[in-house]
């Protein structure tokens, strides 16, 4: 069986399926008494840098003439919508058009093994939620060979401050037990994207940290606060006003190792559905915007490799190993080389990809800064004892040969 995908139409399928889903499980959790007011979280869980080629949960749901053929189309079936997940993941929303038409034995030849769960069947239906992994190699390879653009930079995560307007006249609300569309993003799924999105619980701790009226101004200070509290890269302040027939959704990203962005979106209730659905529904078009505007801002055309040479401040061993394991993190780095070590420093050179402010963003999500000293690179883990501490130029100290030093 072969069947051309990625067109536009197709990824709309994918996306309305995923949003189906999480409406779907904001029913289910909404259906016990007082159960619309208990933020549960989400099934899923962030992606990570080992799982950026795993469509995780992939729900297979086929009826055919016998239960043979419909556990044969289901397996086909998921492992196409896995690959799809995938692309959507890595892949900026304009540049899905231009991905290449790959037929389903194309894509089974792309998978490296997958996995299946929560199997039920009858005489001629089957169902299952399966687990795909894909060759990395091989998707990067397709991307590569059609030039589009792409990105495997994972985002520290970022914390959602989701304020609710009854009207555009009402005072926002936050930490309310009535703030429905924060109950609401408790039940988007947390795999959407790079872009790991920490929805918290509210209660005493939260309200002391940030109030409604601090979030509303934008105050920064308390904003920084707020994300520290949970180890977060950011804020993204969602704040939906309700209209007469949906909500209208302002959008504020601020990071700091990035610009501020503000999108605006418009989310209407589907015939039928009730608010608790509908703003699903709105938080998760809002989530995707989120990772769409972290694809925009990092994609690379991952067509050659850019080299630097740079110096490493050490105080011992075990910071030396600290910053070459969050090196080995950064998905921009093709190859990392140990030059020499001496007794306060590493020399080493990096082999990367795409622009060197976008190797230096993609450093910061792993604690790493890259910054220039007296005409020289310097690497740094933050947070190290040897963090700020000037180093001379290269060549001022004998360095053994790589081979003598650590690896």
């Amino acid at each position: 069986m072969s069947a051309n995908i990625l067109d536009r139409r197709g990824f709309a399928m994918v996306l309305a399926d995923a949003l189906k889903g999480a409406v779907l499980a904001a029913v289910l959790l909404s259906a016990g008494p007082g159960m619309a007011q208990t933020p549960r979280a989400a099934a899923t869980s962030p992606v990570t840098g080992k799982d950026l080629y795993v469509a995780n949960d992939v729900p297979v749901d086929v009826t055919a003439g016998n239960i043979t053929e419909a556990h044969e189309r289901g397996l086909t079936q998921g492992r196409v919508a896995g690959f799809r997940k995938v692309i959507a993941r890595i892949v900026a929303r304009e540049d899905m058009d231009r991905v290449p038409q790959v037929s389903a034995t194309q894509i089974i030849d792309m998978v490296r093994d997958f996995s299946l769960a929560n199997e039920r069947s009858s005489a001629v239906r089957y169902i299952a939620d399966l687990t795909v992994r894909f060759d990395p190699a091989q998707i990067r390879r397709l991307l590569r060979n059609a030039n589009i653009p792409f990105t495997e930079t994972l985002s520290k995560p970022l914390v959602v401050v989701p304020l609710f307007r009854e009207s555009t006249d009402a005072p926002p609300q936050l930490w309310e037990d009535s703030n429905a569309w924060r109950a609401a993003w408790s039940q988007v799924p947390q795999d959407l994207g790079l872009v790991p999105l920490i929805v918290p619980v509210g209660g005493r701790e939260d309200a002391g940290l940030l109030t409604a009226a601090q979030a509303a101004s934008k105050d920064l200070a308390s904003l920084n606060a707020f994300a520290a509290h949970y180890d977060a890269g950011g804020t993204v302040i969602a704040t939906a006003t309700a209209t007469a027939d949906g909500v209208q959704i302002s959008l504020s990203e601020l990071r700091s190792d990035l610009p501020s962005e503000d999108l605006s979106l418009t989310q209407g209730a589907e015939p039928g559905q009730g608010r608790p659905d509908m703003l699903v529904t709105a938080a998760t078009s809002t989530a995707i915007a989120v990772q769409d505007s972290w694809k925009r801002r990092n994609r690379v055309a991952f067509g050659g490799t850019t080299q630097i040479t740079a110096l490493v401040p050490v105080g011992n061993l075990k910071e030396w190993l600290t910053v070459k394991n969050r090196l080995n993190e950064v998905q921009l780095i093709d190859r990392l080389e140990l030059q020499a070590m001496t007794r306060d420093r590493a020399q080493v050179t990096l082999y990367y990809a795409g622009a060197q402010r976008q190797l230096e963003l993609a450093m910061s999500q792993h604690d790493l800064a890259l910054a220039q000293q007296n005409g020289v690179w310097i690497i740094q883990a933050r947070g190290a004892a040897s963090a700020g501490k000037t180093l001379g130029k290269p060549g001022t100290e004998t360095a053994p040969s790589a081979e003598a030093a650590p690896q």
